[in-house]
């Protein structure tokens, strides 16, 4: 039997691998996300569209993996992720290289400026969207077979 150049064969479901599932992800989040400011503030920074791709990316894994978890403690988890992406993001980005790319001081219940409790809503709204969504896709992803189990 003469072997194959090509791994993939008519008909069979193509399943992603860790660089194929990043090489996804963080674009679509980093614009995602970027695009959201955008709309939100009327401008955004290359930092954030980092981030922003970077917490869709955990999102989207975190969604995938951890089918059997509540819905609700997804979320709540990913909301822990992308305010601790925040913080870290704006410590590095607004503290340590001086870049002032946003400033929460002037809010109430925030810390350090980086990080206050009314965006942290606006993030488990959006945690909460996206997990759905990425939970419907997988679950459609699966019944094709495309996810494995």
């Amino acid at each position: 039997m003469r072997r194959r150049c090509f791994p993939i064969r008519p008909g069979r479901p193509r399943q992603w691998g860790a660089i194929g599932y990043v090489t996804v992800t963080l674009p679509i989040g980093g614009l995602g996300y970027g695009l959201l400011e955008v709309i939100w503030r009327g401008y955004t920074h290359p930092s954030m569209i980092l981030t922003g791709g970077g917490c869709f990316a955990v999102i989207c894994l975190l969604n995938r993996k951890l089918t059997r978890v509540p819905i609700a403690v997804r979320i709540a988890l990913c909301t822990v992720v992308v305010i601790l992406a925040e913080f870290f993001v704006g410590l590095l980005v607004n503290r340590v290289l001086d870049m002032n790319v946003w400033d929460y001081s002037g809010t109430r219940f925030h810390l350090l400026g980086q990080i206050c409790l009314e965006y942290s809503f606006f993030w488990l709204l959006l945690c909460t969207v996206l997990s759905f969504a990425v939970s419907l896709f997988v679950r459609a992803e699966k019944k094709r077979g495309n996810l494995g189990k």
